[in-house]
């Protein structure tokens, strides 16, 4: 199997009103954010790749362009803008461009926290 990987980062602001979460997340407050997608095959195509790199990469910074500098919550499907929420709009963003994601994976490096998602 391979898979190739490319990432790209936005910066956002967000609150979670998440009952079991600290008070301090109800609070809006922003964060920089990497996503890394992962494309995986069985083989290289008759080019030799999984998918084009360059393309990929453009595809994602695409995608998270809608989310940069945005609050999160004013997103539509991002009203509970987790990590987990965030992952499952990105893959549903890629599939609409035809490209099905074996491995996302969303990081705040300031915080040194991440979550990783390997679709089924």
């Amino acid at each position: 199997m391979f898979e190739i990987s490319a990432s790209a980062s936005f910066e956002a602001s967000h609150y979670i009103e998440a009952e079991a979460g600290a008070e301090h997340y109800r609070r809006v407050h922003g964060h920089s954010f990497v996503v890394t997608a992962s494309v995986a095959s069985a083989r290289p195509d008759s080019e030799g790749w999984v998918m084009d790199l360059g393309a990929l990469e453009a595809l994602l910074r695409k995608i998270l362009a809608e989310l940069d500098h945005a609050v999160l919550n004013d997103i539509p499907g991002l009203e509970k803008p987790t990590f987990e929420n965030i992952l499952l709009w990105v893959e549903s963003k890629m599939k609409v461009a035809g490209v099905a994601p074996s491995r996302l994976e969303i990081e705040r490096p300031t915080l040194r926290q991440r979550a990783v998602y390997t679709p089924a």
